[in-house]
């Protein structure tokens, strides 16, 4: 009842909502601009889950994300930084707040060069750095979960070349909102990344990606390599890896690699590989869009090695205020994964068999910044994790609880299966 009073009041505030402009102009002066936008979405989700101890059937609704924005230049040099005051991703009892997102700057050079110095998305797959709140599903793909870097600190090196554009990033490989930590170290390489490729008008730069345009006035198409390397550090009594806080993607998470902690420490190594591409044109009844991405990684250490490999195939069409797409993405997980519990190796897949998601989606732009978006994800062989005498979880939605696959018969012990898992998601988006 709870719920569904939250939504009706969700529906009513939509209702009313005037619409304002994109971005409120807070300060304007002929050397220096200051600009602040934002967005907050709710998202529901309806399930049907295989479960031995709880209902099968479930409803969820969220706060998914709160966003807020600031952007703008001093002189030349181009600002943004962004937050996530809803606390989303916060992570108690860790070093780390993870409040801020992005807060960089942009400094231009000469020849068609700029620097990009501070924290910001890692320059890899179109996927990832496509702005959250420009997507036309629920969330990002289930290829997104063994491939995403998210954000980390450094500096890049980019360069805009007519419609060829590059860029050269030197990170931490630690992540996002490390706090100051000088511990011992044996230094490995810093997390080196470059996207190089052709952008005929879809993209604003190399680091701001939008999957939208509702009316393209012409054919436009952009289409990136991407690749990526790092060698962890030994940092006090972990490594670089092991202390990332949030943002690890499955190859590189201690509860599917069996590696990356294995005593005494052995420094692992991490290269990845991908292209993406996308296409948008307007029709007769309104415009196309298209989008694919294919990557693989691998990680070696003296005690094993771990390969993924994965794509994604997204279309879609729209008309006035609709959209309508579909989705496909494959996940192909290394048959070597596994959670180890005391010493003890537990392996977590039951067959070769990838994980598969078809999604098809309908968006229906109300106003200019209320945007209401359902999609139908369709998971399958999706691993379930079925805690004893608690219940299941969804694997792309709690990987972490993979820590239940041990014998046992009370909380905390459990088993992996593959199931099918079909969902319903509503997410309603309000901007400024």
């Amino acid at each position: 009842m709870k719920r569904t009073l939250a939504t009706v009041a969700l529906f009513t505030l939509v209702a009313i909502l005037p619409a304002p402009a994109r971005a409120v102009e807070l300060v304007q002066t002929q050397t220096m601009s200051l600009h602040l936008d934002g967005y907050l979405q709710a998202l529901g989700v309806v399930q049907h889950v295989p479960d031995r101890s709880r209902n099968t059937d479930r409803v969820y609704l969220f706060l998914k994300e709160a966003r807020l924005r600031f952007t703008g230049n001093v002189e030349t040099v181009k600002y943004e930084v962004m937050l996530a005051p809803g606390a989303e991703d916060s992570t108690p009892n860790t070093n780390s707040a993870l409040g801020l997102l992005d807060f960089n700057f942009d400094v231009p050079l000469a020849g068609g060069f700029d620097v990009k110095v501070g924290q910001f998305l890692v320059p890899y797959g179109r996927e990832r750095i496509t702005t959250d709140s420009t997507m036309s599903f629920g969330d990002r793909s289930i290829e997104n979960l063994g491939f995403a870097w998210n954000r980390d600190y450094g500096l890049a090196l980019s360069h805009y070349r007519g419609k060829m554009v590059g860029t050269v990033a030197v990170m931490s490989g630690g992540g996002r909102d490390v706090p100051q930590r000088y511990l011992p170290e044996k230094l490995g390489s810093p997390l080196v990344v470059g996207r190089f490729g052709y952008n005929d008008g879809i993209d604003k730069d190399i680091y701001h990606v939008s999957a939208r345009d509702l009316e393209p006035t012409r054919a436009k198409s952009a289409f990136y390599l991407n690749a990526l390397y790092l060698k962890d550090s030994s940092i006090g009594h972990s490594t670089v890896l092991n202390v990332r806080a949030s943002d690890k993607n499955l190859l590189i998470n201690s509860n599917y690699n069996p590696y990356i902690t294995k005593a005494p420490s052995s420094l692992g190594r991490v290269w990845q590989v991908g292209g993406d591409a996308e296409y948008q044109a307007p029709m007769s009844f309104g415009a196309f869009t298209a989008e694919a991405q294919v990557d693989f990684s691998h990680f070696d250490n003296k005690y094993g090695n771990l390969s993924l490999k994965g794509g994604r195939l997204q279309a879609g069409i729209t008309r006035d205020k609709w959209e309508a797409n579909l989705r496909y993405a494959i996940l192909y997980l290394d048959k070597k994964m596994a959670y180890v519990n005391a010493g003890v190796s537990n392996p977590i897949l039951t067959s070769d068999k990838p994980l598969q998601e078809i999604t098809p989606s309908v968006t229906y732009h109300y106003k200019p910044n209320v945007i209401l978006v359902a999609d139908f994800p369709y998971l399958i062989d999706m691993l379930v994790f079925q805690e004893n005498t608690i219940g299941s979880y969804v694997m792309s939605e709690h990987p972490e609880q993979v820590s239940v696959i041990k014998p046992g018969t009370t909380a905390g012990t459990g088993r992996v299966i593959r199931h099918n898992v079909p969902e319903a998601r509503l997410l309603i988006q309000l901007s400024f």
